[in-house]
């Protein structure tokens, strides 16, 4: 496809925005990503050459063939806080020939803002944003894109509950003279916070994006309308629509194979199976084949609970349930003693999943199948289409270092959530009318 606007993907992940930016016509020059997992999934999805940052700060020279000229995006993997502004001045110089990009993006690491995390005021995380508009700056992009979770809202800064989020929009439109300076396109919280399941992902996932317009511009930017939900033409994409065309495995089993199931569909089904299937939005990667289609394999008591737990039931909710139905036996052999109300969720077929997480594969239960998801129906929850490859571990423990399949996937901004947000920004800098 061509592409006729240019990024800069700051925390990139495995891709997400950058495959809703690529559809919408947006093209990443330079990426930065501090997982060596997550950044061979982006480098192999993407086209993109891998500069280890520790060796070029290490030894420059060795590193000379990543400025030559060329079209391919270059993605640093390493610690975005010793991605100096010199460096990114060079790499789009020598490689390709420019000074600046349209939109520099970033979700910064949420773990901190998350309701789910510690939430520390201390926090080193909390400062990562701040990459964001020093980068944009050091190339006056025409605009910047901050990603986050609901939980900034409510985030601790100076000991007063929901000052985090206003010292980030003062931060974003903060003044330093002789440099480059943005304002919000809106920092209300009804604005800025967007739905996934308004514009077509099976999943009732909520993030806030903040969009940086640069001062020096006339530019006008709109959040984009909902898509899909009652009045629209679709209706929101459910876990049936999105998951029961892919092979019915059983737990432990692997399946390639991709093929089209024979049966009638609704209207809202095919049009999301034609995106996942390559046949709607650009794609440059034939699909051959079906990956990261493995289910999990479980343990017998864990799959005895997996059995025990209804459509729409949680581990806390099926543990109260059988308690009152007096089946104080089951429960005892099968389920932990510390019950977790997150935890073993079986998805309902005719709704949108609840949000996919990091911990999806603890989280998640099939919605037909007594077991957990695959990498591949995570990813289909997401909105990442089938040609998308995800590298690395199929599972590690969650602490380590390493990102395995299910924790790259769940960290994700979802493609078609980034595609409403990239056809905005391609209409904003459409009529910008250059430098």
């Amino acid at each position: 496809m061509k592409t006729s606007y240019t990024s800069i993907d700051l925390f990139c992940g495995p891709g997400g925005l950058a495959t809703g930016f690529h559809w919408a016509g947006i093209k990443p020059l330079i990426a930065v990503e501090w997982s060596e997992t997550t950044a061979n999934t982006y480098a192999l999805n993407h086209e993109a050459d891998i500069l280890p940052l520790a060796r070029y700060l290490e030894d420059p020279a060795s590193c000379a063939s990543f400025f030559e000229p060329g079209d391919r995006t270059l993605l640093i993997l390493g610690d975005i806080n010793l991605v100096d502004d010199a460096l990114i001045k060079k790499i789009l110089e020598s490689r390709f020939s420019c000074s600046s990009v349209d939109i520099v993006t970033g979700g910064a690491p949420c773990e901190s803002f998350s309701m789910a995390g510690d939430r520390k005021e201390d926090d080193d995380r909390n400062e990562l944003f701040m990459n964001i508009l020093r980068i944009a700056r050091a190339v006056d992009s025409k605009m910047f894109l901050f990603e986050n979770v609901k939980g900034l809202f409510s985030k601790k800064h100076n000991g007063k509950a929901g000052a985090m989020y206003e010292y980030v929009c003062s931060y974003f439109e903060s003044k330093i003279q002789g440099r480059p300076s943005y304002h919000l396109a809106s920092k209300s919280k009804d604005v800025v916070l967007r739905k996934a399941v308004d514009y077509g992902v099976p999943q009732q996932r909520e993030r806030l994006f903040l969009v940086g317009l640069n001062d020096r511009l006339q530019l006008d930017f709109t959040y984009p309308i909902p898509t899909h939900g009652p009045g629209k033409e679709f209706n929101f994409i459910s876990v049936e629509d999105a998951l029961m065309d892919l092979p019915q495995i059983d737990m432990g089993q692997e399946s390639t194979i991709y093929e089209e199931p024979r049966c009638e569909v609704t209207k809202k089904a095919r049009w999301y199976r034609d995106i996942m299937r390559a046949r709607s939005l650009p794609s440059e990667h034939p699909i051959t084949y079906l990956p990261n289609h493995k289910a999990p394999g479980h343990i017998s008591k864990m799959h005895e609970r997996i059995k025990a737990i209804r459509p729409g039931e949680s581990m806390k909710s099926a543990y109260e349930r059988l308690m009152a139905e007096g089946k104080e036996d089951l429960v005892a052999r099968v389920f932990p003693k510390k019950i977790y109300a997150a935890r073993n969720r079986r998805l309902l077929l005719d709704a949108p999943s609840f949000t996919v997480t990091s911990h999806c594969l603890d989280e998640m239960i099939h919605p037909v199948l007594d077991r957990g998801l695959s990498p591949r129906e995570a990813a289909r929850l997401q909105s990442f289409p089938d040609w998308y490859e995800f590298t690395g571990p199929y599972v590690e423990f969650h602490g380590s270092f390493i990102q395995d399949q299910y924790e790259q996937i769940g960290d994700a901004i979802p493609p078609l959530l980034a595609y409403a947000l990239g056809l905005e920004i391609v209409n904003t800098l459409s009529k910008s009318g250059g430098d």
